[in-house]
């Protein structure tokens, strides 16, 4: 997919990209929705969805064995902490008719990946358990053993499915690795799924670098 070159020159956004960066990684019921959500916050790098938390080899989404659907999320740990990704972990989960799933793939994990995030994630869980935000304690928080990436038709599934958006963005990438990995695409695709407003678009879109017909579309879906 993607225009015919041999190189995809960068949006300004996405050139802005810092070389060192951090990993956090979800699970959290259907993980359409946490792709738009974190997608479109400042500091988030990159998103991708896919399947961990689980011991069957090479899952897909017809076959996911015992793995959960899963986000990972490349971020900028001077602009968003986190501590704040959590927040926003626990505030999805509270607001998902999925994350009273607990079982298959649905199941809700925070999959941490250093000693560190293990820590603030096992003191958030514990401050969300007195605060009686959550009774799912036990085997919550695990650690990241890996994570397959999904199917294409599944990454930045909101804008995929606006015809014309999509194709007036992916137009700009050579290859469909790089719009999965563009912090300009994480973004868009978080107003089409409904998490940013028109100020905020408004704020930030020629940061963007897209075509004017694709500012067009994009404006008309937040409006």
């Amino acid at each position: 997919m993607g225009k015919q070159a041999h190189e995809t020159e960068l949006l300004p956004l996405d050139a802005q990209a810092p070389v060192e960066y951090e990993t956090a990684t979800f699970a959290m019921g259907c993980f359409w929705c946490p792709d738009g959500r974190f997608g479109i916050l400042s500091g988030v790098i990159r998103t991708r969805v896919g399947y961990a938390g689980g011991t069957t080899e090479s899952p897909t989404y017809r076959n996911i064995g015992d793995h959960a659907e899963a986000i990972q999320i490349d971020f900028d740990p001077s602009r968003i902490t986190y501590d704040e990704l959590l927040q926003h972990f626990f505030a999805s989960r509270a607001h998902s008719a999925a994350s009273h799933m607990q079982t298959g793939q649905y199941r809700s994990l925070i999959l941490v990946h250093t000693d560190e995030q293990r820590q603030k994630a096992e003191e958030a869980v514990r401050a969300q358990a007195a605060a009686g935000g959550t009774t799912l304690i036990d085997g919550l928080v695990q650690p990241l053993e890996g994570f397959t990436q999904a199917e294409d038709y599944h990454q930045k599934f909101y804008l995929q499915g606006a015809d014309a958006l999509f194709e007036a963005v992916l137009e700009q990438f050579a290859r469909f690795s790089e719009f999965v990995d563009s912090t300009v695409v994480a973004r868009v695709n978080g107003y089409v799924a409904g998490w940013g407003t028109a100020t905020q678009l408004e704020q930030e879109i020629e940061s963007f670098g897209l075509p004017e017909t694709a500012n067009r579309i994009l404006r008309d879906v937040v409006r």
